[in-house]
């Protein structure tokens, strides 16, 4: 049993279980499935180029990230896929135990809905989540359909209402994921971690001007932060400040619909945008702050 963050080798034939305590679980750092070395696991040799499988680190942050106990082993090739057919591969894995967990709420239940709080300058990391049912006994005794039943935006759901959030909260019904399988019981399982919030990018654009907000690959756009409107006289052209309110009350909801969980977005500062002028005559400009955020969906 491993209760400490690490780094590890299993070879050919081999298992391994990780194990976080306390309110600490699992979240994968780097993960190699193939073989690089001819000494590593037994002298074996090493096909040009080595070979390893793309798809390693993807499938065990997906098995693993969120929870307490893990386990993974070296036997399936139809886990990982086969990179090098006939050689014997090995595993490489790196991890470490942060803030987070799992939990699981069922459909009509007492409960009802999940809250999530991250402690600190931290923020909520959604690793999987689920509504439907493929167990018989979870959330009382009740018959799985053929197949079992999912909703198919339960992972894109819940990352909308929390991913890069402090805190945040879950129904599990029908309103908020669909109905998968009418007139069967369902239940919610979510697994996250809180990870320290980034210091966040900034962007200032100009009023009749066009923006670009972009994350790197693998990461996408998750809004904190928008006003349109002006409340410094220096930025852009400079001009004195209007008496009274000068900002487009709905500047963050339209930005984050624009633009969140979105790789890339293109924003336009015009009263156009937002539906109104909140102070005539006077030269505004949209100021935006925003993670980026790492999405599994």
């Amino acid at each position: 049993m491993v209760e400490k963050e690490g780094e590890e080798t299993i070879c050919k034939n081999n298992d391994y279980i990780f194990q976080c305590t306390g309110n600490r679980v699992i979240e994968i750092q780097s993960m190699f499935y193939g073989r690089e070395s001819n000494t590593i696991c037994g002298n074996s040799p090493i096909p040009a180029g080595g070979c390893s499988a793309p798809s390693a680190l993807g499938i065990i942050s997906s098995k693993c990230n969120g929870k307490k106990f893990c386990y993974i082993n070296t036997i399936p090739h139809t886990l990982y896929g086969d990179p090098c057919v006939g050689m014997d591969k090995y595993i490489q894995v790196s991890w470490k135990c942060v803030e987070g967990g799992t939990d699981t709420v069922c459909e009509h239940s007492d409960r009802g809905s999940l809250d999530i709080t991250c402690t600190g300058n931290k923020v909520i990391k959604i690793h999987s989540s689920f509504y439907g049912r493929e167990s018989s006994i979870k959330c009382g005794d009740h018959n799985v359909p053929e197949g079992g039943c999912s909703s198919a935006s339960a992972l894109s759901t819940v990352v909308s209402r929390c991913g890069g959030e402090r805190s945040c909260h879950v129904p599990a019904n029908n309103y908020i994921f669909g109905d998968p399988c009418i007139g069967v019981r369902k239940y919610m399982t979510v697994s996250w971690t809180c990870e320290q919030q980034r210091v966040p990018h900034k962007q200032l654009v100009c009023e009749r001007v066009t923006a670009q907000l972009s994350c790197s690959e693998g990461m996408n756009v998750r809004v904190t932060k928008a006003t349109y409107g002006r409340s410094d006289p220096k930025k852009c052209k400079p001009q004195s400040i209007p008496s009274g309110r000068c900002d487009a009350p709905n500047a963050l909801m339209v930005v984050r619909k624009n633009c969140d969980y979105l790789q890339s977005c293109t924003l336009e500062s015009n009263n156009a945008a937002f539906g109104h002028d909140p102070c005539p005559g006077t030269q505004k400009y949209l100021e935006v702050e925003y993670q980026c955020i790492s999405t599994t969906f």
